[in-house]
């Protein structure tokens, strides 16, 4: 039977972080998929001249929490054979060994200062028995409540089971009815800066490793925002630093360098995909206790 054109096959024009390790070889060449399918991938990537027609290598896709709804990147790997060299577009086809479906994840080692994210369900279960004074003090600046396309649609920021609470009314409401455990595996970000003591009042945002919150989006900007902080429990201002795609307050974009004061459950986009409820601290320990009780 002959085998199907890999070219005509269905195919994502995904840009996910690639590593190709050719066999025989101890180090990984970097590079970027320009597209892929289950037979296999387009890679962009400047070691092209190291590599030749028919060299076999093990891949590594790298795919982003955005792509995945998971908290981290999850890593699958796979073994596959090099078809074409693209000199012109400093590219090279690979046809994998067995489908794109097939690949295994991996445990890849923790990159000093990635940004690690709890989901809603671990502050459920362990933090909401903490008394509101204590929490505070732990936590004093507040939370980003992811609102991802995998768990929430446009319009409703948490869907209950046996009703529909919209966000003006959820931490009133959301006692009263049972909680869908999808809710539970959204990733909080808690306000807060890292070890670094530079402009200890401002909490940068952007995809950068060297930001306080790192957005894993490659349309969230290297310089993109940042979170002007007042008193503990207070409400903070959100500040557009010139980014690209925009950030946007409620679904209007903010002009770049003005200060726009946040209140509790006011929707912040970083650019157009990465959605984040903003919670006060003392609100946000409201809504655990109303989520917990809903639950009991």
């Amino acid at each position: 039977m002959r085998k199907p054109d890999q070219r005509q096959l269905p195919r994502m024009t995904q840009n996910f972080q690639v590593k190709l390790r050719k066999k025989g070889q101890d180090f990984s060449l970097e590079g970027r998929s320009v597209n892929i399918g289950q037979g296999g991938a387009f890679i962009k990537t400047e070691h092209w001249r190291s590599l030749q027609v028919d060299n076999r290598a093990v891949l590594t896709f790298l795919l982003p929490p955005e792509f995945t709804g998971q908290s981290h990147v999850i890593s699958l790997q796979g073994s596959a054979v090099v078809t074409r060299v693209d000199q012109e577009n400093e590219s090279v086809a690979v046809e994998f060994v067995r489908s794109f479906r097939q690949f295994e994840p991996i445990r890849i080692p923790d990159v000093a200062g990635k940004t690690r994210y709890h989901r809603l369900s671990y502050y459920l279960s362990t933090l909401v028995a903490l008394p509101l004074t204590e929490f505070r003090t732990k936590y004093p600046q507040g939370f980003l409540v992811e609102r991802s396309q995998h768990f929430f649609d446009k319009t409703v920021m948490f869907q209950f089971i046996t009703d529909v609470v919209d966000d003006q009314y959820v931490l009133e409401q959301c006692e009263q009815v049972a909680v869908h455990t999808d809710v539970l595996k959204a990733r909080v970000i808690e306000i807060k800066k890292k070890r670094s003591v530079t402009d200890a009042d401002k909490v940068t945002i952007s995809r950068s490793p060297n930001s306080d919150i790192v957005l894993y989006n490659r349309l969230v900007s290297r310089n993109h925002a940042y979170l002007q902080l007042g008193s503990p429990d207070k409400n903070c201002y959100l500040v557009d630093t010139g980014s690209t795609n925009g950030t946007f307050l409620n679904g209007n974009r903010i002009s770049p360098h003005a200060k726009y004061e946040l209140s509790n459950l006011d929707e912040i986009s970083f650019g157009p995909e990465t959605k984040v409820i903003y919670f006060s601290s003392g609100a946000f320990h409201s809504f655990l206790s109303k989520l917990k009780s809903s639950r009991q």
